[in-house]
């Protein structure tokens, strides 16, 4: 039996392949489940090997004929993930539908990817957060002018409300900034009058 020459996915680079099988061959090994595929490649049929589910997953919406670009791309050292990104007059087949399509065919993603995707938002929220703070406060030490000297309690105070008023302008969001001005003014005496001055 003759085999098609492999395809390699290098990391970072396009790879531009034709579906020429609706669906792949798969098998068991001692890794577990692989898929391979048989596609066009630079107008040359190829092989495809993968063991990766969420690869096999993002594939499984193409079909004979769709043109698709597999990139394998690092999104931490070390680590690689796949992107599949559907090439001019191939349709993603769980894209959004028009109104009046019937869309029962598209499948929701599975408990463990919505888990995944909920960690992965948060844990972003939580970096930028901690950006935003940390740009915050440097800023709010610039208001200061280079002040060598140790802060007074009024000094921190100021730099606290002025650190998460930068925040709110950020974070376009004015919930803090409000907090932190409400309880200042419970620490604020009263302003003095004019009442017992003779002029």
């Amino acid at each position: 039996m003759e085999y098609n020459p492999s395809l390699e996915i290098k990391a970072n680079t396009d790879n531009i392949v034709e579906f020429l099988f609706d669906t792949p061959i798969d098998g068991e090994g001692q890794y577990g489940t692989w898929w391979r595929y048989a596609f066009k490649h630079d107008g040359k049929e190829v092989s495809y090997f993968t063991s990766s589910a969420a690869l096999f997953a993002k594939l499984s919406d193409y079909a004979k004929g769709d043109k698709v670009n597999i990139r394998k791309d690092e999104y931490e050292p070390g680590k690689f993930g796949f992107n599949v990104i559907p090439c001019e007059g191939t349709t993603i087949r769980t894209g959004s539908t028009p109104s009046g399509i019937d869309d029962s065919y598209k499948s929701s993603p599975s408990a463990i990817e919505t888990e995944k995707r909920t960690y992965y938002a948060n844990r972003n929220d939580d970096k930028t957060h901690d950006i935003h703070k940390q740009v915050a406060l440097k800023e709010a030490c610039k208001m200061f002018g280079g002040k060598k000297t140790k802060l007074t309690e009024k000094d921190s105070e100021t730099l606290l409300y002025n650190m998460y008023a930068i925040l709110d302008v950020l974070e376009e969001s004015k919930a803090i900034a409000k907090e932190i001005e409400a309880e200042l003014e419970d620490q604020i005496p009263p302003p003095k009058t004019d009442d017992g001055l003779p002029f």
